[in-house]
């Protein structure tokens, strides 16, 4: 019988506007649990964002007598967790509840005085909730020495906190414990091959983008060698059957000698694997040869995260970005027959209606294949909340109960030089504009898969049935 409840949880019942058609299993969570594993205690991981059980459920699948349930917390799941934690903390009074995930890393005190649990763990959870299960085992005091962990005080309500210690070598890690999940092939992205499995080469970020928090991982980057990616990719073919990777870390062309030598890899297996470089990569460093390298390994997509093309709002996001050089990039991609993606963010600060048609017209000179179009979402935690709270309005509480994600078309924020209603219109425009009669048969010419074809179904149904909300919500 487990002892260690890992628990993913479901987002908000309420919850629009989040990507429903790509679902991947929790790398993060899944890593945790492999290590527990790897000390001798039984573990059990809970994947409710793929089962969508009710909370009921959940427990029922929650032994009596668990020592510690660890439940992983983003926004979108503020309330479905908040409900989570006051059921465990009744009816699984002996057990010891932590919280970890982004909202507990950037608002530890927020967290504390609204969920029912024993405290938070912040930043990566693989030695602390190893350290937190020895201590309960141990009866130690429970946060003694534990990375991250935050707590109130029983005596006083104040806030506890132990510093953040990054994990340095991550090579020693074990793979995540993909076998606790459900089997690989029901969880889904854009897919030419299957069975998916994600795969994470680098944590942290060493850019400063407004939009994302960097209070907990600083900007400093820690990679897996070329070997250990190497050796987790031999493994996941060996032992899950994989044919299609999702590398989802933002890290991946950072390093042009270290994704050379993982490609290389790759090729000389000779796996005949499909490669999707889901998230956006920077262009700086990519050209022709490391391109090809990309199509002999397998490599059919890449991403770019580019937000807008106008200068004064890449500025005032600190997106280091330079406009020239990411267009000879995506022109290279496109020749060399890859679908080439662009991840746009609308209503930053500092938009204004030249800048957004700038954007758009470089959206279509450079003929991306998809333009995702997503609305600024000002998240506890990150400079753009804070740029809200000292020049803007918040018109969404995004510290708390985020029901509506990045395509709901809700506008979370009014800023000097637009509304809320400026913002959507440019958000359905975007859309509509972009996506021509003639660029959806292009699209659809594009598919070399009957799962492909199905992901593209439903992720065009899904923007549709969000433009529909964002039209309801400009009425």
């Amino acid at each position: 019988m487990p002892n260690i409840i890992l628990i993913n949880p479901s987002p908000n019942a309420q919850a629009t506007g989040l990507n429903e058609s790509s679902v991947w299993p929790p790398v993060g969570l899944a890593s945790i649990a492999a290590v527990l594993v790897a000390q001798g205690y039984a573990t059990c991981l809970i994947d409710n964002n793929l089962e969508r059980m009710s909370v009921d459920e959940v427990l029922e699948r929650t032994p009596k007598d668990a020592l510690l349930i660890g439940v992983s917390l983003n926004s979108f799941a503020y309330d479905s967790v908040r409900k989570l934690c006051e059921l465990f903390w009744t009816k699984r009074p002996g057990t010891v509840v932590v919280l970890g995930g982004p909202l507990p890393s950037v608002a530890p005190e927020l967290v504390l005085d609204n969920f029912a649990c024993n405290g938070v763990v912040r930043g990566e959870g693989e030695e602390s909730l190893l350290h937190l299960v020895r201590n309960i085992v141990a009866r130690r005091p429970l946060f003694e020495g534990v990375s991250g962990a935050a707590w109130k005080d029983q005596a006083t309500g104040t806030l506890c906190a132990n510093p953040v210690k990054r994990i340095t070598d991550l090579d020693a890690l074990p793979f995540p414990a993909y076998h606790l999940l459900p089997p690989l092939s029901r969880y889904k992205s854009r897919s030419r091959k299957r069975p998916i499995a994600p795969l994470v080469t680098s944590r942290g970020c060493a850019h400063g983008c407004s939009f994302c928090s960097k209070d907990i991982f600083q900007r400093k980057v820690t990679f897996h060698s070329p070997h250990s990616v190497l050796s987790q990719i031999d493994w996941l073919i060996k032992e899950f059957g994989v044919r299609q990777l999702d590398i989802l870390d933002d890290n991946f062309a950072m390093d042009r000698k270290r994704m050379e030598a993982i490609l290389d890899g790759i090729i000389e297996r000779g796996y005949n694997l499909a490669i999707n470089l889901n998230v956006g990569i920077r262009s700086e460093g990519l050209d022709e040869n490391i391109f090809q390298k990309m199509k002999k390994a397998g490599v059919f997509k890449v991403a770019f995260g580019i937000e807008s093309a106008d200068p004064g709002v890449l500025e005032l996001c600190n997106k280091k970005l330079n406009i020239a050089v990411l267009s000879r990039a995506i022109a290279m991609a496109r020749r060399m027959g890859f679908i080439v993606y662009g991840f746009f963010i609308i209503g930053l600060p500092g938009e204004t209606e030249e800048a957004f048609r700038r954007t758009m017209r470089f959206a279509k000179d450079v003929k991306l294949d998809i333009a995702n179009f997503c609305l600024a979402v000002p998240f506890v935690g990150t400079e753009l909340y804070r740029q809200v709270e000292r020049n803007g309005k918040f018109l969404v509480d995004t510290r708390r109960d985020l029901n509506q994600g990045f395509y709901s078309g809700a506008v979370f924020f009014e800023y000097p030089g637009f509304t809320k209603e400026d913002i959507l219109r440019r958000y359905k425009a975007a859309y509509k504009h972009f996506y021509t009669p003639w660029k959806q048969l292009v699209q659809l010419s594009k598919m070399r898969s009957v799962s492909e074809l199905l992901w593209y179904m439903e992720t065009g149904f899904l923007v549709l049935r969000n433009m529909v909300f964002a039209s309801a919500k400009s009425k």
